[in-house]
């Protein structure tokens, strides 16, 4: 009797910390506190650990692509059925109509099929927009709640996707990537414009700033901010193109 009522407490404890987990544990987000500090420290490194033994690597490539292309669906997957689980699934936020959700599954097909149009767009859009959002994260709940796991998965796999096809299939940039991506972004805000205007809703904050603090709260009052956004853009863009610009210019005709 006394092992059946612990195994009965140990599975009550079960049942709680998988609650927790799933749905609203008591603690909160707080930016720069010591898991937000962790988790960058720990993204960081496995980057230069990736990159360090990056011909190491070669040989699994395909493996390692196509993990983190499915990983990418599989965390896209999981926070559709956390919203509908928890009761949170709503038409004007659930949608993956954020900057980085589009680029989240733009990257898992552009793992899947190789395409280097969509390496171009992820590269800038992907890399720019995650490394924002890890260190401004747009999050309610902290560690080891389901969602701060799930956001900083997808968006460390955000940035790696586009490194891996540069490190381990030589995959470049180009002047004319910058283009393509500064188009491809402004089309994006255009149509996910409408929409907004059509659900009431504020996907890629193109309607008002998030609730928790970012790079936005620089940029002035809606709707300047949108406009500061070009520029930013494109200085990130440029920033994100200076190492290819030697073998940019090597490619160019004399």
């Amino acid at each position: 009797m006394l092992i059946s009522s612990s195994k009965h407490n140990d599975l009550l404890k079960l049942v709680k910390l998988v609650n927790n987990w799933i749905y609203h544990p008591d603690n909160k987000f707080h930016m720069w506190d010591i898991t937000h500090i962790v988790t960058i420290v720990s993204i960081v490194m496995i980057l230069i650990f990736i990159y360090l033994f990056r011909d190491s690597l070669i040989p699994y490539r395909d493996h390692i692509r196509i993990s983190i292309g499915i990983l990418l669906i599989v965390s896209r997957l999981s926070i559709d059925i956390w919203y509908v689980v928890t009761g949170n699934w709503d038409i004007s936020h659930s949608l993956p109509l954020e900057l980085c959700s589009i680029a989240s599954l733009s990257a898992a097909v552009m793992l899947l099929t190789k395409n280097h149009f969509l390496f171009e767009i992820v590269y800038f859009i992907g890399i720019g927009g995650a490394i924002q959002a890890i260190f401004t994260p747009n999050l309610l709940f902290g560690f080891p709640q389901f969602r701060f796991i799930q956001f900083f998965v997808d968006h460390f796999c955000l940035i790696l996707a586009p490194l891996i096809m540069i490190w381990l299939y030589q995959f470049t940039i180009t002047k004319a990537s910058i283009i393509k991506a500064f188009i491809s972004i402004n089309l994006l805000a255009f149509i996910v414009f409408i929409i907004n205007t059509l659900l009431g809703a504020n996907y890629m904050f193109l309607k008002n700033k998030p609730s928790t603090p970012s790079l936005l709260d620089f940029f002035g009052p809606y709707p300047y901010y949108l406009f500061t956004l070009e520029f930013v853009a494109l200085f990130v863009f440029f920033i994100l193109y200076l190492p290819f610009i030697k073998s940019d210019a090597s490619r160019s005709p004399k």
